[in-house]
């Protein structure tokens, strides 16, 4: 089934086998392009039949020059839509009715998201950081972040949901805590959290999901 949207075709069948064999440290967003009828025609035709379908390196390496080739060719007002949808858990629903936002919290730069596979029984956990102009204090829909930590066969509730986002972000916060080092410990730590885990209008998700996040501390 082919999915016509922002005048791109997007394979809808590939799109969620792909997902579904997405590995946690892989970019989203190459797997949804991957997708496209165009970049599937250019490598099938570039490798021929039986490269194709033999899922090998040719395939791969194929696949990665023509997704570049994509992105230089992409019309920016598109790209801009596609990494904005992509962040707020709308564009996959649009993509395919396979797919439905389950929870969505937005945390100024970043996004956690659940999504719900039909076909595969199972839930996704999306998160994506985005870029952020701090002159002006407003997003940018560029994607520097996009993938799947988590999986889960039972939808979880939204206090659970946090906890996996609170182990989702767990490289982040090292990453951040090794940038910032000249800042004393405490201090880092309080920055940390009003980065990662408050909304661009000021929703505290420390605050209210507290009993979550003082668990998970402790546990530490």
């Amino acid at each position: 089934m082919v999915t016509k949207y922002l005048g791109l075709n997007f394979e809808v069948d590939d799109l969620i086998l792909g997902l579904e064999y997405l590995d946690p440290n892989e970019f989203l967003l190459d797997t949804i392009m991957k997708s496209l009828s165009q970049l599937k025609d250019e490598v099938f035709n570039k490798i021929g039949a039986d490269a194709y379908f033999a899922l090998g390196d040719d395939k791969y390496i194929e696949e990665e020059k023509a997704l570049k080739k994509i992105y230089k060719t992409i019309n920016p007002l598109t790209e801009k839509k596609i990494h904005s949808e992509l962040f707020d858990g709308s564009l996959l629903p649009t993509l395919s009715k396979n797919y439905k936002l389950i929870i969505y919290f937005e945390m100024k730069i970043y996004s956690h998201y659940l999504i719900y596979d039909k076909k595969g029984k199972q839930y996704y956990y999306v998160t994506n950081k985005r870029k952020w102009d701090k002159k002006n204090n407003e997003p940018i829909s560029k994607l520097l972040e996009s993938f799947i930590p988590a999986r889960f066969e039972k939808k979880p509730s939204k206090p659970e949901f946090f906890k996996a986002i609170l182990f989702g972000n767990e490289d982040r916060a090292d990453e951040f805590m090794e940038k910032n080092k000249a800042i004393e410990y405490e201090k880092r730590e309080k920055l940390w959290e009003k980065t990662a885990y408050v909304s661009s209008k000021g929703l505290d998700y420390i605050n209210l999901y507290k009993e979550v996040y003082d668990q998970y501390v402790n546990d530490q």
